[in-house]
């Protein structure tokens, strides 16, 4: 008789998994390039209109899923339907996130 060795999931929490390069979208570690001309009008590099799925947002955030649909079920951060698929346009993202001030006057009350 063999017995099969059955390798039983792993339980830990998905913030001690790194994340690697492979699971982020490449315009997150893109780098801005020179601009050649000034007297040419261009868009911003940040200012694409690229549609990412709830996951690739809260990666991108490092925040659970969840929190990222409370955001568009609040208004926050603007999403559409296209099926049963919800989709963020990265230039939503990063609009919201240039609305965000960077230290907040509330930080005294936060857990982490």
């Amino acid at each position: 008789m063999f017995y099969k060795s059955v390798k039983k999931p792993s339980h830990a929490p998905a913030a001690s998994s790194p994340i690697s390069r492979a699971d982020l979208p490449a315009w997150v570690y893109a780098k801005a390039e020179p601009m050649a001309h000034a007297a040419e009008s261009q868009a911003p590099a940040d200012a694409t209109d690229d549609l990412l799925t709830r996951t690739e947002v809260a990666r991108y955030l490092r925040v659970s899923d969840r929190t990222v649909s409370r955001l568009i079920r609040k208004g926050q951060l603007p999403a559409s339907r296209i099926g049963r698929a919800v989709r963020i346009r990265q230039s939503d993202l990063l609009h919201m996130l240039d609305g965000k001030p960077s230290i907040s006057e509330d930080l005294g009350a936060c857990r982490e």
